[in-house]
């Protein structure tokens, strides 16, 4: 008898809620009387929010000036540039940096000039006419490293007369493994060269056509 009045006098307040309140929920009734009865708050400007140019031109001025686009970089044209190709010195090397193919393919996308040194493939079994008819200009050493832009190697330029050869500003595309031979890249970087080194291309998808190292394998 004592267990049934304490659970009604415990629901007492839930029926009233709900007679009070028809259609709602003792919760909801509750929840209702708490917002009914929560102070007004004044709105804040949140401390990230972005300030209107009006109030901040300070601010509007530093954005607008960040904005503005950088200056643009010099293009040199490919018709400007001249690609030579020398024959390797390294001992035992028997390949070339070039195809006749690829001289074409250089050739038909603008570039002035592609000098082959005489010789350059023949340990390859690349002929000199098969380069001439690709439209490569066959010159001696001295004439590729002096004349040319940039340079195409297999091995990189090796110490002594092939550095010395490549001029202020040029360019050279090959193997060079700078982390072995830092001696070597210093003596390009004060020449001011722009050396590529495909042996650090990353072997990923999107850079597969650069990667020369699966070529050779």
């Amino acid at each position: 008898m004592s267990v049934s009045l304490t659970l009604r006098s415990a629901l007492g307040p839930c029926r009233a809620a709900s007679i009070a309140r028809p259609g709602k929920s003792l919760f909801a009734f509750q929840h209702s009387v708490i917002q009914s009865r929560t102070p007004y708050v004044p709105y804040q400007r949140n401390a990230y929010e972005r300030p209107s140019v009006s109030r901040w031109p300070q601010v509007a001025r530093r954005s607008a000036s960040s904005s503005s686009s950088p200056s643009p970089v010099p293009v040199v044209p490919y018709s400007s540039l001249t690609v030579g190709v020398p024959r390797e010195t390294y001992p035992n090397e028997r390949r070339v940096a070039i195809t006749p193919q690829n001289v074409a393919l250089l050739l038909r996308k603008g570039f002035s000039r592609v000098l082959i040194e005489r010789g350059a493939g023949e340990a390859a079994e690349l002929l000199d006419q098969a380069y001439e008819q690709a439209g490569a200009t066959l010159v001696d050493r001295a004439t590729v490293w002096s004349q040319s832009n940039i340079i195409l190697k297999v091995r990189g330029p090796q110490p002594g007369d092939e550095i010395e050869a490549l001029q202020q500003g040029s360019t050279i595309i090959s193997f060079l493994y700078p982390a072995q031979n830092k001696q070597l890249v210093d003596q390009l970087a004060s020449r001011r060269v722009t050396a590529f080194a495909m042996d650090m291309v990353p072997r990923i998808s999107r850079a597969q056509t650069f990667d020369a190292l699966r070529c050779v394998a």
